[in-house]
C-alpha cells in the first residue's frame, strides 16, 4: 500500500486493533480464522445471500466476539475486496448489531455494553473514513449516497466518543471526521464548526499535530467555499507542519492539497 493509505487508517482506526492483537502463534491462528471468515462472508454475498452472511457472522460467538468479527470484516472488505457497497452494508449491519445488543444488556452488564459501543465507535469512524472521497484513493467508487451514509456514521462516532468518555484526543479525531464529511456534502459552515471543535479538543489533549490538522482543514474549507482568506489560514498551518517535519506532519500537508483537488473540481 502507498504511505497515504496506511497512514489514514492507522492514525485513526487500526492502532487500537493492532494493540489488541496477540503475538506469535496466537496471531497466526487469528489470521487464518479471519481469512476463512472473510472468504465465507464474501462467498455468501457474491451468491446474493447478504442476510445469510449476517446470520453466519452473528453465530460466531458471544456479542463481543461477533462485534470484533464485524470490525475486521469492514477493514477486509475495504482493503481486500475494495468494495464500498459491501463495506457500507457490513458496517451498518455491525453497527446495528452492536448498538442494539448494547441497549439490550446495558442494565445487567454495563461493561459489556460499553465494549460493544467501543466496537461501534471504531466501525463508525472507519465507515465515515472509507466513504470520504477526500482521500482520492484509486480503485474505489464512492457515490453521493455513500457519502451521506458516511456523514451519518461520522455523527454517530462523535456521539459515541462523548458517551464513552474516550478523552479529548478521541473527541478531536471524531470531530475531524465529521468536518471532513460535511465538506463532502457542501455544508461548509457546519464543517468549519466541526474543525474548530476538533482544534480545541486537540489543544486540550496537548496534541499539536491534530491541532494543526484541524487548522489546515479550516483553511481548506474556507477555500473550497470561496473564501480566499482561507489561503493564509492554510499557509500558516502548512508552515508549522513543515517545521515539525515528521512523517505524519508531511502527510497532512499532502492531504490538504489532495482534498483541495478533489473538492474544487
Amino acid at each position: 500500500m502507498a504511505g497515504a493509505k496506511i497512514i489514514h487508517v492507522s492514525l485513526y482506526a487500526l492502532a487500537v486493533l493492532i494493540l489488541s492483537w496477540s503475538s506469535g502463534m496466537a496471531l497466526q491462528d487469528e489470521d487464518s480464522t479471519r481469512i476463512r471468515t472473510y472468504e465465507k462472508v464474501k462467498t455468501l454475498i457474491e451468491d446474493q445471500n447478504f442476510f445469510g452472511a449476517v446470520t453466519y457472522v452473528q453465530s460466531l460467538g458471544k456479542p463481543e466476539e461477533v462485534a470484533k468479527v464485524y470490525e475486521k470484516l469492514v477493514l477486509d472488505f475495504y482493503w481486500k475486496a475494495k468494495s464500498i457497497p459491501d463495506v457500507v452494508s457490513i458496517a451498518r449491519a455491525g453497527l446495528q448489531y452492536c448498538l442494539t445488543e448494547a441497549e439490550r444488556i446495558k442494565q445487567e452488564n454495563p461493561e459489556e455494553a460499553a465494549a460493544l459501543k467501543e466496537s461501534a465507535k471504531k466501525m463508525s469512524y472507519n465507515l465515515a473514513s472509507f466513504t470520504w472521497p477526500g482521500w482520492d484513493e484509486k480503485g474505489y467508487v464512492i457515490t453521493h449516497q455513500d457519502i451521506l451514509v458516511g456523514l451519518d456514521a461520522a455523527r454517530l462516532n462523535v456521539r459515541l466518543v462523548h458517551e464513552l468518555n474516550n478523552g479529548d484526543e478521541a473527541i478531536s479525531i471524531a470531530y475531524w471526521g465529521l468536518g471532513a464529511q460535511l465538506i463532502a456534502t457542501q455544508q461548509y459552515d457546519q464543517a468549519l464548526d466541526a474543525f474548530d471543535k476538533s482544534r480545541k479538543y486537540a489543544i486540550s489533549a496537548g496534541n499539536r499535530l491534530n491541532e494543526l490538522l484541524a487548522e489546515g482543514f479550516i483553511g481548506v474549507t474556507m477555500i473550497i467555499s470561496g473564501d480566499e482568506k482561507g489561503r493564509d489560514k492554510l499557509g500558516e498551518a502548512v508552515k508549522k507542519l513543515n517545521e515539525v517535519g515528521s512523517e505524519d506532519a508531511l502527510f497532512f500537508v499532502g492531504q490538504f492539497n489532495t482534498a483541495l483537488n478533489v473538492f474544487i473540481k
